[in-house]
């Protein structure tokens, strides 16, 4: 039950990726791969103990429903709307590893967000990227097997693909990593202008900070409160070295959720290959989520599966920490 309308097989992070494109404009060479697990595997925003609904996130959603009935130019009129409410409201200022490292709903064009302190930040300021979000939740209500979902179900994996869409690449790995290095290595000058986030568009280069400020801002345009959080102690898997990240707490409407746009959960097959992905979203204890706010770190299961020579999927598990600094 996968969005696949193209099919091949293409290199990504030392996996071969069995990719799948369905998007105007993508292609296997630029890394747009749109792949997703059962709705059944999937976490959703509303599944745990009972706690208050969020009005504003059922209020956004009855209005894209709405929105989504209507043209194209009404969309772009609602999205343009929306988000001058959003940025009417934000803040100015700066997130970073060792400065502020926390920042709740949205991300306006004067939040500078640092990938590290040696190089320039970037901002979130393309309307582009909501474009792309409208359009992969109509290819989805259009892919068998999802027509019938609700935008409740859809808005996990929208999101997640939204990311892939719009900056060309499933998650963050080491060949990531180091082409994003070499990115910002031309964007060092101490006078030199905020780099937009236009800029990796299509790159196939974004990691946690591009995807996790991406995704923070999705999760605001349909109401959903979150803290996008700069941590320098996350071990992903658990075993290894503490390391910089950015992830997001998601205040979802039945409890938190930790959620981390760059590395997905995958499915393989028997030759390593990524068959499809789903969001990493971890629900959390309310006792979790005061700790990990308090600069506890939390650790969390994380399954991958691996589709065995009889072709059953075999859960593949490990564990993730995610860590808030004090």
């Amino acid at each position: 039950m996968m969005l696949c309308l193209g099919a091949g097989i293409g290199i990504q992070d030392g996996l071969k990726i069995r990719w799948a494109y369905a998007l105007e404009g993508s292609s296997p060479s630029r890394g747009t791969y749109i792949k997703f697990m059962k709705f059944e595997s999937l976490p959703q925003l509303e599944t745990q103990p009972v706690k208050e609904r969020s009005p504003e996130y059922i209020k956004r959603l009855e209005e894209i429903e709405r929105v989504m009935g209507e043209g194209e130019e009404e969309q772009r009129k609602y999205i343009k709307q929306r988000l001058e409410d959003l940025t009417n409201n934000s803040k100015a200022g700066e997130i970073s590893h060792i400065g502020k490292r926390t920042h709740e709903g949205f991300l306006g064009p004067k939040m500078k967000i640092r990938r590290n302190m040696i190089v320039d930040p970037f901002v979130m300021d393309d309307p582009n990227l909501y474009v792309d979000f409208f359009e992969t939740i109509q290819k989805l209500r259009k892919t068998k097997g999802w027509e019938e979902k609700s935008l409740k179900e859809i808005m996990p994996s929208a999101t997640q693909a939204t990311l892939s869409k719009y900056f060309g690449n499933i998650i963050g790995g080491t060949n990531a990593e180091a082409n994003n290095r070499e990115f910002y290595l031309d964007h060092t000058s101490a006078d030199s202008p905020e780099i937009s986030i236009k800029e990796l568009k299509g790159k196939g280069i974004a990691v946690c900070a591009e995807k996790g400020a991406a995704a923070q801002n999705l999760l605001a345009f349909i109401g959903l409160e979150s803290d996008f959080i700069a941590s320098s102690n996350c071990r992903i898997p658990a075993e290894e070295k503490e390391s910089a990240h950015y992830f997001i707490l998601v205040h979802g409407p039945k409890a938190d959720i930790i959620y981390d746009p760059t590395n997905p959960r995958m499915i393989l097959d028997k030759d390593n290959n990524l068959v499809s992905y789903s969001p990493a979203m971890y629900p959390i204890t309310e006792d979790q989520s005061k700790n990990l706010i308090s600069g506890e770190n939390v650790i969390v299961e994380h399954v991958d599966d691996k589709i065995s020579d009889d072709g059953q999927r075999v859960p593949d598990k490990s564990n993730r920490l995610y860590a808030r600094l004090k």
